[in-house]
């Protein structure tokens, strides 16, 4: 009776087909995924180099404003004693 229960119902050719469509369908899903990757992978890529450019811009500009208030509160310091 045990034999009886892993005797397939189906014929091998179909489970055959049956195993090669859905081989085909999870490399589709795989193919899909991947490249949604690449595409999710390439905008962040491109996020990154954006904030580089900004940070170029902005720190310089930055440094530029805090120095020009050290120098002012050092003259003020000083013109105060």
């Amino acid at each position: 009776m045990a034999d009886a229960e892993k005797t397939p119902t189906r014929p091998p050719e179909e489970i055959i087909r049956d195993i090669a469509a859905e081989r085909a369908g999870l490399q589709e899903t795989f193919d899909s995924l991947s490249g949604e990757l690449q595409r999710s992978a390439d905008a962040t890529a491109e996020k990154a180099r954006d904030i580089g450019r900004k940070a170029i811009v902005v720190v310089p500009a930055v440094a530029a404003g805090v120095g020009a208030l050290v120098a002012v509160a050092s003259l003020l310091r000083r013109r105060g004693r």
